[in-house]
């Protein structure tokens, strides 16, 4: 989400929507064959959207790319006692394809995501007042597939919507990365839980898109420690996630681990620290599969074993790879001073001086079996407030740390592994608020929390049909001498063809809310949201590349 200040997060926790993309490539023939006839509708402008949330529009894709967007929003009133809900389909050109109404009891219901798997949409909302979460799951025609009740839900759960709506956990220090509903094409919808009154444990459960469970897992009953199963990837056969675990409730040391399940199965394949020996500190930020390799890989920031994180700078980040057994194949270190410096531009280096450290948005591979890493800056802070609160014990669970979010690299590495570029964009540095704790973090699991906290400057990638053109779009607060500060959407572009280029559009200042989307190639969808007009405005707007 797109606020008029600088200061502002990009999007609030309990709306975050991590950009995903899937591998169907043909479940949307009926979609296209119907918006064919409406082609090339560029814009659109509905009225009447009584509330509107990045999570409520989704992209749906066909291999890499857009061909459409689900949309769910509240409209007007149905009666007293109910609300409206629009749910549209629209085509890549926003013309749209079909629309149902649905309708829910007043003032109960909040979108806890809005998500696509190949095949199916689901929906998950949270009823207030019973508390219990629904999901509803829809064809590509808006025909309901199924619907699922989940009531009772555990103290652990209760505790993690509480402090989702809140958009920090104070208490758990970021253990806690919300309720989620987590696409798998060809198998459906992954939806994790807690457990334990204090969320000490975590479980997770399969639903294939008419919502019949194929398995459930949990912590074990008597685990000895905290533990919090976040699910980043579906690759393959394979989930890939990150767990972060602690010795207790108020333990400030949290170690994150990978986390690989087989998606048909849920069986627990490996569970491993990126760490493989008593002579390496590493942080991790990204973790991925390789397919082409059969292998798994993980890339981070690396220190000297006395050194801490945001304190002491980091020597470099790495790339380790792990074949499916889990035993280590390869670990290359590359130093800022050495491999980096030699291709860095001289304005880059300061920020890095600056005691900044880099967060992997994106690891994708080109076709010409280069790889690139999209990362963003980003260190923590002193909080003056919440140290003067601190100091008069009187801040409760005010933090006393606050994120400061820097620039964007592109690191290129050549089919050898060797580093072959490096690429820099400056852009004006935003604030995020962290929660109390999160100044005794490693720098990879702030990194995650921050994300999730939707505190990145970054949005999205693009890749085209043949992974041979990318894009990375993301957003930076600009502000001219004697003007005020302005929006502006910024587009990297770099691909196959070895070069870099650089597109900035300007974001207009009116819109309550603007939410950044990704579109068919060479373009991205902004939605405007008018709060006071009750209107919601949609356009693809072209990029340069």
């Amino acid at each position: 989400m797109l606020f008029p200040t600088i200061t502002s997060h990009l999007l609030p926790t309990f709306y975050f929507h991590t950009f995903m993309q899937f591998t169907k490539r043909t479940v949307l023939a009926a979609l296209l064959t119907l918006a064919a006839p409406a082609a090339f509708a560029q814009t659109k402008t509905l009225d009447g959207i009584q509330n509107m949330h990045r999570s409520a529009l989704s992209p749906i894709y066909d291999g890499n790319e857009v061909k459409g967007y689900v949309m769910f929003a509240k409209g007007d009133k149905a009666d007293r006692k109910n609300d409206n809900y629009l749910l549209d389909l629209y085509d890549q050109d926003l013309a749209k394809v079909s629309t149902i109404t649905i309708q829910k009891p007043s003032g109960r219901y909040t979108l806890l995501k809005n998500t696509f798997n190949g095949s199916a949409f689901a929906f998950y909302f949270y009823n207030g007042n019973d508390k219990t979460l629904e999901i509803e799951t829809y064809d590509t025609s808006l025909k309901k597939l199924g619907s699922k009740l989940i009531g009772e839900l555990s103290k652990g759960d209760l505790r993690v919507l509480a402090m989702q709506a809140q958009a920090v956990d104070p208490a758990a220090g970021g253990m806690m990365l919300g309720l989620n509903l987590f696409p798998v094409p060809g198998l459906g919808f992954v939806r994790n839980g807690y457990t334990g009154g204090m969320a000490k444990g975590y479980t997770l459960a399969i639903y294939d898109n008419k919502l019949g469970m194929h398995w459930r897992i949990t912590s074990p009953e008597d685990a000895k420690q905290y533990e919090s199963l976040s699910l980043t990837e579906a690759a393959d056969k394979y989930l890939l996630g990150t767990m972060l675990r602690r010795d207790g409730l108020l333990s400030r040391k949290v170690t994150s681990y990978m986390i690989v399940l087989e998606a048909k199965t849920g069986k627990k394949l490996l569970d491993l620290p990126v760490e493989t020996s008593a002579t390496e500190q590493l942080s991790l930020s990204s973790f991925t599969f390789d397919a082409d390799k059969r292998e798994f890989v993980a890339v981070g920031e690396y220190y000297k074993l006395d050194d801490k994180p945001f304190v002491n700078k980091s020597q470099g980040f790495y790339v380790k790879r792990f074949d499916e057994a889990g035993k280590p194949v390869s670990t290359k270190n590359y130093g800022w001073q050495n491999e980096v410096a030699a291709l860095m531009p001289a304005e880059a280096k300061a920020s890095l001086e600056d005691n900044y450290v880099n967060y992997n948005h994106a690891i994708v591979k080109g076709a010409n079996g280069r790889m690139y890493i999209v990362a963003e800056q980003f260190k923590i802070v002193g909080n003056a407030l919440g140290i003067a609160a601190a100091a008069l014990n009187s801040g409760g669970n005010s933090s006393v740390s606050k994120g400061k979010v820097g620039n964007m690299f592109v690191f290129e590495l050549d089919p050898q592994a060797k580093l072959s570029s490096v690429k820099f964009y400056p852009k004006t540095v935003t604030n995020a608020t962290l929660p109390p704790g999160t100044g005794f973090m490693g720098a990879g699991m702030l990194g995650q929390i921050m994300k999730y906290q939707g505190d990145f400057d970054y949005q999205f990638l693009q890749k085209n049909a043949d992974n041979s053109q990318f894009n990375v779009v993301y957003v930076n607060f600009d502000k001219e001498k004697g003007e005020s500060a302005k929006t502006y959407v910024g587009n990297i572009g770099f691909g196959d063809n070895g070069k870099y280029v650089v597109d900035k559009i300007e974001m207009p200042s009116g819109p309550t809310f603007s939410y950044l989307y990704p579109a068919k190639p060479g373009y991205v969808m902004i939605a405007d949201y008018y709060r006071k007009k009750s209107q919601l405005g949609m356009k693809l707007v072209k990029l340069n590349i």
